[in-house]
């Protein structure tokens, strides 16, 4: 056990993507609310040039909510990316520089050195972009509080229990949740980045690119884009219950009308995940197979 966790910590070591690009959109947001260019104008009102502390309470918390969730968004968005390419080039980088001939000499197996990577891209990214989302919100509400009073409103209106206790619940639900289900699409990539001579992006996209084009030009049928559309989207169906259309078309986000036990439950329960996570398993068998008889010239 001790020997992985140095292998983990070897990644982020070796990997400063991981906590360097949380920091750099964290110090860009820092940036903004020093220099006053983050503005939580009003939403929704009848007077568009009504200060945000003159809003009803209820358009304050609805603002908030959707400030709060979209940081989420956007640290999640690029952690994702960073995950993506972290897993794609994960056993494909030890063969580019021929490190794994150091790597294979020392006395590590296969299965531990993937399982580790693996670790980085399914556990620690969510948690770094789980921690800098919560960081994020912090900035954003400590940032505006300070506007608020000096503008002789109350600072503790960015604090409302609401909006702060429904943000932070999306935030540890979207971390639990995409450990889980992209877990697939994780050893995917991983088993692309170990077979691949050259060009692990290519190897890994093209496939089921092309069988996405076949299917709908032999077949007229679109059941691998599909398939591909729903395992990306994923956790976001957890918040289908809690999008509401109103009159004018426009579609609104409340999580107080969220039943998200239900959703966790159903999600918890669905085939999809279970068969993914064996799928999971299944790659990565074959990712450490591949590891172990590829040859380690590129």
């Amino acid at each position: 056990m001790n020997r992985f966790i140095w292998l983990v910590r070897r990644e982020i070591w070796e990997h400063k993507a991981i906590w360097v690009a949380p920091l750099i959109v964290l110090a860009c947001l820092l940036l903004a609310v020093v220099t006053g260019n983050v503005h939580l104008g009003p939403f929704g009102a009848s007077d568009p040039s009504a200060p945000f502390g003159a809003l009803p309470q209820e358009k304050q918390v609805k603002l908030l909510l959707v400030v709060y969730l979209s940081l989420a968004f956007v640290m999640y968005l690029v952690m994702g990316v960073i995950g993506f390419f972290y897993a794609l080039d994960s056993l494909y980088a030890d063969r580019r520089d021929r490190s794994v001939l150091f790597w294979k000499s020392l006395p590590l197996s296969d299965a531990e050195t993937v399982l580790s990577k693996f670790t980085i891209a399914v556990v620690v990214i969510p948690l770094v972009a789980l921690i800098g989302s919560l960081l994020a919100q912090l900035i954003v509400a400590g940032g505006g509080s300070a506007r608020l009073a000096m503008s002789g409103a109350s600072g503790a209106t960015m604090w409302q229990h609401d909006a702060i206790v429904d943000a932070v619940t999306a935030a540890f639900v979207a971390s639990g949740t995409a450990m889980l289900w992209y877990a697939p699409l994780v050893a995917y990539l991983m088993l692309a980045s170990a077979w691949a001579p050259k060009g692990p992006f290519l190897w890994a996209v093209l496939p089921p690119v092309a069988l996405s084009v076949l299917e709908r030009v032999v077949l007229g049928t679109s059941h691998v884009g599909d398939f591909i559309g729903a395992r990306i989207k994923g956790p976001l169906r957890l918040l289908e219950s809690g999008m509401q259309t109103g009159a004018n078309g426009d579609t609104t986000l409340h999580l107080s009308q969220l039943d998200l036990a239900g959703g966790l439950r159903d999600f918890y329960s669905s085939p999809e995940l279970w068969l993914g996570l064996v799928a999971a398993g299944l790659l990565l068998a074959a990712a450490m197979w591949v590891r172990r008889y590829r040859d380690d010239t590129i």
